[in-house]
């Protein structure tokens, strides 16, 4: 019969994660940490996982603005959810480009005698 593995052992193992948004405003150590544990707060926030630990309770706190961040990890994620609403908001309400018009005549119809 196989063995399922502990919820911890699921936890602890690296999961996927995109930033979604431009990482210019983190500072090194922010990357970092959600490069490293980005995959897993994601998991937690969207309810996929369930908080294991006591610092997982506090960071759905923290993430539902309950809570003031405290740890590095906390501010890199409360630093990423505002970039990415900040980006969807300037997308949202870009406008849209109308292709460039440099004067020029499909084919020189102004030229062609013929």
């Amino acid at each position: 019969m196989a063995r399922n593995p502990t919820k911890r052992a699921v936890l602890s193992q690296p999961l996927p994660f995109e930033f979604g948004c431009s990482t210019d405003v983190f500072p090194a150590d922010e990357l970092r940490a959600l490069y490293q544990d980005g995959g897993r707060l994601e998991a937690l926030a969207s309810g996929k996982v369930r908080p294991a630990t006591p610092a997982d309770e506090r960071f759905l706190l923290v993430d539902r603005d309950e809570a003031a961040p405290t740890t590095l990890l906390e501010r890199a994620w409360v630093r990423l959810k505002g970039r990415r609403e900040y980006e969807r908001e300037q997308n949202a309400h870009a406008p849209a480009s109308d292709p460039e018009d440099y004067g020029m005549v499909e084919w020189d119809e102004d030229r062609c005698w013929w």
